[in-house]
């Protein structure tokens, strides 16, 4: 895991060495306890730590799976707001069901996708770290912005995929309400949406129950990008990539296409989404 986390944590390198300030704050997103090996916490940051020879200082971790990422943002969001992180603050998650540990795991829980289970999912890893900051502050810093964080919602799912029950979608159903009541981020319909989950029949139903109780903060017609298609199952790692995969597909559509949803709900039941609005670069407006 630290490998991965190790290559996404080389592409902010530039962006910490350019900065005069004292230490980064950094909130970290984790896997959740369950299945797959067990995560050595301690070591993991310690060497994330290292390898920024001292220029983060780690502020709070999320251990939940695909709701980690949003925890995080949201965590960092608040302190921002605050003033307690000062102008800057990295948000990052790693995760990883690719060591042989995870993957006897998942296979012994019958919840890997094959040829005696076409319900399944593929392991996978993944991890990204991305610069959140002030609204003043990427001016006076000399920073490019790309994007807008305009809310952040979490919530907790009563009947889990952990449970193996059939769920009734009120976590993310109460995520996707509290989306679209917010003044900003219900203003409009979002132009795209972006799932952090894995493939399974499970995530599907979840969120077409949860769709239908919020249709008026959804794109018509709506199409939603899973991460299992393309990333398998990165759990806590998916978030940031499919932050990154929204903001950048935003650059090649139609103008007034910008706002994404993301969210990502764990197999315990903790839930987690955002809305982003990707910003155009001075030379690439018309």
């Amino acid at each position: 895991m630290y490998q991965v986390a190790h290559q996404a944590l080389a592409g902010v390198g530039p962006l910490l060495d350019s900065l005069s300030q004292g230490r980064v704050p950094l909130y970290l997103g984790l896997p959740e306890a369950g299945l797959g090996a067990r995560v050595e916490r301690e070591a993991l940051v310690a060497a994330l730590l290292a390898e920024t020879k001292g220029r983060l200082e780690v502020v709070k971790v999320h251990e939940s799976g695909r709701a980690a990422f949003f925890e995080a943002l949201a965590s960092a969001q608040k302190d921002l707001h605050s003033g307690r992180s000062g102008a800057l603050a990295l948000v990052g998650a790693v995760d990883s069901m690719a060591d042989s540990a995870s993957l006897e795991a998942l296979v012994e829980a019958r919840l890997h996708l094959g040829r005696q289970n076409s319900d399944g999912r593929i392991p996978g890893e993944a991890a990204g770290f991305v610069a959140l900051a002030r609204p003043e502050a990427p001016k006076s810093l000399k920073l490019e912005t790309t994007g807008v964080l305009l809310n952040t919602a979490l919530a907790v799912e009563p009947r889990p995929f952990a449970q193996r029950g059939p769920s009734h979608a009120e976590g993310l159903t109460e995520v996707f309400h509290a989306l679209r009541q917010d003044a900003v981020t219900g203003a409009r319909r979002v132009d795209a949406v972006l799932a952090c989950q894995p493939g399974e029949s499970f995530w599907g139903t979840e969120f077409s129950r949860a769709y239908l109780r919020n249709t008026s903060l959804f794109p018509e017609p709506l199409r939603v990008r899973v991460a299992g298609e393309g990333l398998g199952d990165a759990g806590a790692g998916a978030g940031p990539v499919m932050l990154g995969v929204a903001l950048h597909r935003a650059r090649w559509r139609q103008d007034g296409a910008r706002r994404a949803l993301i969210y990502g709900s764990a197999d315990s039941g903790r839930i987690g989404a955002c809305v982003v609005e990707m910003i155009r670069s001075a030379k690439e407006e018309p």
